[in-house]
Formats: structure tokens, C-alpha cells, sequence
């Protein structure tokens, strides 16, 4: 059992993680969205600042609560979070309503999207320009007019070379249409770049001020990207097609999991009477890595391993050898291609009253369904609550993670600055990624060392309950 002040703080780092979860997930998605597609505005600069500055507080807050609990180790947090789900039921009786299912999906969905958007997010800021300065500003802020104008001169054409062709660089010579009265327009040179080098004759698109021919011109072979600089969106075409499109990928698979795979997650929040039910006991955890992890169980027909979404080594290491019924339903939940695996939904309630959701492969679920002629008990009015060990994350994971997400949310609000563009916000934007980047593969890394460290057999098997 976990001492009273773990159990006391837990409360308040469960409901702070929620918030710190699912309102960072909204912060960088209005940061990331008003960035992107937002003109130079006043209304801009507080959005994407306030975002930034609402991510610091959260950090901080996530910070300081996990300073005022003592920093407590993870496995006492984890044994913490057991006890608050466990509860005494009746003798025998499967509890007939099981809460909170959903929150493993929910979990999964919301770390895989904040952290590629954690990766995403100061790259933009970094290769984006938050205050337009330069001719092109000057221009705008003067009366900009776009026109197709005729190319009267090319000179210093330099080629850029690249995988996928090249780049040319040229100084342009074109005439301003006259204005005021004047007799003739105002010859202006500017320097683009061009997918083909620019010839003479052409037509460029070139951006100026009439009442103000003296500022010059800016031109780009594409209108939108003259309209680009004029509007003073931070960043530009290409970028936001770039990471748009990341963005949109990200959503697009975060939706195809969510509704195509582990179906055997959503077992029915209320037993139908027609389940399988079997006595079993938690003998140890199988496997590593994703769709591999697997808990094992005894049972009368023999062992079963129920593959499970969440960490199988935590679950065991914290619950030890519990008892309890393994429940699933011949036919339902079941999902897998053409090509598996091929899994039936079942659950593991144990006796305490807590479940973890999983999956019985067909081998295991046709040697169990032998064994299963008689129904057990179903208790109507008792409830099982899911063993969810992340949802106490403040408070569990490592400090060294704790100071990375503090660290990034200070890059982060330096990159919403509203200031002039720089060298620093490149470098920073870059490093800010890449850090975090080599973080998560080291702490992958690690993980996954820690997982084979144990293992003991030719098996699979990789450690057993106590």
C-alpha cells in the first residue's frame, strides 16, 4: 500500500495531468494553425504568444506540483494508482459495469500527438519570420499594388543545384507603371529566385508602391508568393506546404488507429450476461515493444496471455500475482487483417476491482472456451475501474524529462517573440528539435534495453510476478 501522502497528492496530479494533457494538445495546435496561416497582426502576435506563455505556466505548474509531492519514485506512484482503483466487491461476482476503457485510446492519442507536434512546433517558429522587415514590409505598409510586368534586363544568374533540380537566382530589370501624372514609369532592379532563370521578355510578378516608386520593387516568379511577403505571414509557401502537410499526416493517423485498430480496447462499458468468464492469476509479462506485450495468466486450461496496450511490465510489477476472472466474448471485438493478428477483445478484473483491457490470440481463446460451460456471478450494481498507470504521469516520470519540458516551453516562448527575425531563431528553432529528438530515442533506447535486461528463457517470457 502506498503511505497517505502519496495517496493525497495523487488526486491533484491526476486532474492537473487531464489539464496539462489535453490543453497543451490545444495550445500548440492554435500556435502551430495561427502561425501557418495568419497575416502580421496584432491579433497574431497575442495569440501565438499567449499559447507559448499558457505552455510555460503549464510546465511550471506540472513542475512545482511534482516539487510539493516530494518526487516520489514511479513504482510508489504506480502502487498508489492501484490502490485508488481497487475496492471490495462481492464474494465471487464479476463487477457487471466497467468505467473508463476509453482513457488507454485517449492516452495514446494525445502523447503521440503532443510529441510530434513538440517536434514540429519550434522548427516552424524557428524558420519563420514573426515581423516582416525589409523592403518588402516597407512596400506593403506603403500601398503595395501587384502587376505582371515585362522583364527588360537578367544579369548575376547563379544556380543552385539540388536532388531534385535546380534553383536560379537572378537580378531582375523591370519598369514601374507611371503614376501621379508622370510621363514615364521608374526603372527598378530586384533579386529573386526562379525555378528557370529568367529571360528577357518574360513576365515577372513584381509588388510596388505607386505613390512611393523610390521604395523599389520585390518580384517572385508566383503571385502567391508576392502576396506571401506582402501579407507578412511568418512563414513561407513552401514551409507551410511542408509542415501542413506533416500536420495533417499526423491527424489523418492518429483518426486511422483511433477507429481501425485495437478494437479489443473497447470492451462494452456494461456486461451483456453472455460472456466467458475463467478464473485466472497473473503469473508474469511477455514481450517488449509495441503489439508485442503480453501478460501471463493461469488458468484451468493452462497459460493464457492476454496482449494488453500499456506497459505489461509495469502492470505486473506493481499488481504482483493478482487473481481475478479473465472475461471475452466469442466473436466479438475480434480484429486483425487478412494478415493478423488476429485477436478477440477480453479483459482481466481482478478481484480488487480494477481491469486492463487487452486481447486473447485465437490459440488461447479456443483452449479457454472449453472450461467456460457455466456462467459466473455478475454483480449488477458493482463497478470495475481501469488500472490506468499513466494517468498519474506528473508525478512518475523521470526529473530528467521534467527539465526537458521545461526547457522547451522556454524555447518555445523566446520563438513567439514578436521581434525581428534573426540567425538566433533558426539556431534555436533547430536545436530546440534535434535536443528533443536525441531525447526521445535515448529515452527509447532506454526502455527498451530495460525491457530485455530481465529476460530469462528462449521463451519470450521476460519476468514474473513475485
Amino acid at each position: 500500500m502506498a503511505d497517505d501522502s502519496e495517496l493525497r497528492m495523487l488526486g491533484p496530479a491526476i486532474l492537473l495531468g487531464k489539464v496539462v494533457a489535453w490543453v497543451a494538445c490545444l495550445m500548440v495546435t492554435v500556435l502551430l494553425g495561427c502561425w501557418l496561416f495568419m497575416v502580421k497582426s496584432a491579433l497574431r502576435d497575442v495569440l501565438v504568444l499567449g499559447c507559448a506563455v499558457v505552455l510555460a505556466v503549464l510546465a511550471l505548474s506540472a513542475w512545482a506540483l511534482r516539487r510539493a509531492s516530494g518526487n516520489p519514485g514511479s513504482a510508489s506512484v504506480y502502487r498508489a494508482l492501484a490502490d485508488r482503483v481497487s475496492h471490495a466487491g462481492e464474494s465471487g461476482a464479476v463487477p457487471g459495469r466497467m468505467r473508463g476503457a476509453s482513457a488507454l485510446a485517449n492516452d495514446g492519442a494525445l502523447t503521440f500527438y503532443g510529441g510530434v507536434m513538440a517536434l514540429i512546433l519550434p522548427l516552424a517558429l524557428g524558420v519563420g519570420d514573426p515581423t516582416p522587415t525589409g523592403k518588402a514590409a516597407e512596400i506593403a505598409s506603403a500601398g503595395a499594388v501587384v502587376r505582371a510586368l515585362q522583364v527588360e534586363s537578367v544579369r548575376d544568374v547563379v544556380e543552385d543545384e539540388h536532388k531534385n533540380g535546380s534553383t536560379y537566382y537572378c537580378t531582375v530589370t523591370v519598369t514601374l507603371p507611371p503614376a501621379n501624372g508622370a510621363r514615364s514609369g521608374r526603372r527598378v532592379d530586384f533579386r529573386s529566385e526562379f525555378p528557370d532563370p529568367a529571360v528577357v521578355g518574360g513576365k515577372v510578378y513584381v509588388a510596388y508602391a505607386p505613390d512611393r516608386p523610390e521604395l523599389g520593387a520585390v518580384g517572385e516568379n508566383d503571385r502567391a508568393d508576392v502576396d506571401r511577403q506582402l501579407s507578412g505571414r511568418a512563414m513561407s509557401n513552401w514551409w507551410t506546404w511542408i509542415v501542413a502537410s506533416v500536420w495533417l499526416v499526423v491527424v489523418a493517423a492518429i483518426f486511422f488507429v483511433y477507429m481501425t485498430t485495437r478494437r479489443d480496447q473497447r470492451f462494452p462499458r456494461q456486461l451483456r450476461g453472455d460472456e466467458r468468464v475463467l478464473r485466472a492469476r497473473i503469473s508474469g509479462y511477455h514481450g517488449y515493444g509495441a503489439d508485442k506485450q503480453r501478460i501471463g495468466l493461469d488458468t484451468s486450461t493452462g497459460p493464457v496471455q492476454l496482449h494488453v496496450h500499456g506497459n505489461n511490465a509495469r502492470y505486473v510489477k506493481t499488481v504482483g500475482s493478482a487473481e481475478g476472472h479473465l472475461v471475452w466474448v466469442p466473436g466479438r471485438n475480434q480484429h486483425g487483417g487478412q494478415k493478423g493478428p488476429h485477436r478477440t477483445g477480453a479483459v482481466f478484473i481482478s478481484d480488487a476491482g480494477w481491469f486492463i483491457p487487452g486481447g486473447l490470440a485465437a490459440e488461447y481463446e479456443e483452449s479457454a472456451r472449453a472450461a467456460t460451460d457455466q456462467q459466473a456471478a455478475v454483480g449488477s450494481t458493482e463497478e470495475s475501474r481501469l488500472l490506468d498507470l499513466d494517468c498519474g504521469w506528473i508525478v512518475s516520470i523521470p526529473n530528467r524529462l521534467m527539465y526537458v519540458l521545461l526547457l522547451w516551453t522556454l524555447c518555445v516562448a523566446v520563438l513567439a517573440l514578436p521581434v525581428p527575425s534573426a540567425a538566433w531563431r533558426l539556431v534555436v528553432g533547430i536545436a530546440c528539435t534535434v535536443g528533443l529528438l536525441v531525447y526521445g530515442m535515448y529515452a527509447l533506447g532506454s526502455q527498451d534495453t530495460g525491457a530485455q535486461r530481465p529476460s530469462g528463457n528462449s521463451q519470450g517470457a521476460v519476468g514474473s510476478a513475485p
